[in-house]
Formats: C-alpha cells, structure tokens, sequence
C-alpha cells in the first residue's frame, strides 16, 4: 500500500510537471495568423504615426511662416510707431515754440495797447508829464544811471566769479553799457 501511494505521488507530480510543460509550450507557440494579425497593427501603427508625423510637421511649417508674417508686421509697426514718434516730437516742438510766440505777441499787444492809451491821452490833452521840471527830470535821469552802474557792477562781478555764466550775461552787460554810454 505504502509502494501504491508512492507511486500514485509520483504519477500525480509526473502529470503536473507534463501539464506547466504543456502550458509553457502552448503560451509560447505563435501561430502564422497571429503573427500576420499582429503584424498588420504593427504596420497600422507605424502608419498613424507616419500620418501625425506629418501633419505635425505641416503644422510647424505653418507656424513657422505665421511667426514671419508676424514679425515682419511687427517691424513694420515698429517702424511705423517710429515714424509717428518722430512727428509728434516735432509736433511738440512746434507747439512749444507757437505757445511762446502767442506769449510774446500777447504782451507786445499789451505794450502797445497801453502806448496806444498814452498817445491817445497826448492827443486828447489828457496827458500828465510825470516830471514837470527840468531839475526833476535830471535827479530821475541821474538816479536812473546810478542804478546801471550799479547792475553793471554787479553783473562784471558775476561774469568773474562764475564765468560758465558769461556768455548768457554778456548781452545783457552790453545792453546796460550802451544805455550808460550818452551820460
């Protein structure tokens, strides 16, 4: 009995050991369907990727010029929005230069204005003489000349102690030097 059982053990370990064998051959054996079946996925696979491939390079071609149309317009634009600076700069300069030319003939228009109301008084007879006597006339004339020398003074001190300045101040010092010259 024990002999049977012995050999029944070995039996049953005899057909396990043929069944994996058998399992692991079956597991491992292709046949030619599917081998061609999973060739033609293969071949399938590889042609959706050819295909995307592409299209993704017709995609980038695409971009590609779209960035250089774009970039050209932007230079373009760039330029441009030079251009148009420039114009309003000078523009500005213009402006700049008719706000002070308005200025100066407002108080010109002012200045005469008021020669006009003088000279209209005299015709009128409405004048006053602000100094009615020669020896009045001649202490405002002398005061008058005392006070450019003085600015003259001043204005050569200046010009010494800070001579980057004496190119703007020279008209002025030449313009007092001509009023003091007939005294």
């Amino acid at each position: 009995m024990i002999h049977d059982m012995e050999l029944a053990v070995a039996r049953r370990e005899t057909i396990v050991t043929h069944a994996e064998g058998q399992s692991k051959m079956d597991k491992k054996a292709v046949t030619r369907t599917d081998f061609r079946h999973r060739q033609m996925e293969l071949r399938k696979k590889i042609r959706d990727v050819h295909k995307a491939n592409e299209e993704c390079t017709k995609t980038i071609s695409e971009l590609e010029e779209t960035q250089k149309l774009m970039s050209s317009s932007l230079l373009e634009k760039q330029e441009k929005l030079s251009m148009m600076q420039a114009d309003s700069d000078m523009l500005e300069a213009d402006l700049r230069r008719l706000v002070a030319l308005k200025r100066q003939n407002l108080s010109e228009i002012v200045a005469l204005q008021t020669r006009l109301k003088h000279l209209q008084a005299v015709i009128d007879g409405r004048y006053v003489f602000l100094f009615r006597s020669k020896k009045s006339l001649l202490m405002e004339h002398r005061r008058l000349n005392d006070r450019l020398g003085l600015l003259s003074t001043i204005l050569t001190h200046v010009q010494d102690e800070y001579p980057q300045f004496q190119e703007a101040l020279s008209k002025v010092t030449q313009k007092i030097a001509s009023k003091l010259e007939p005294t």
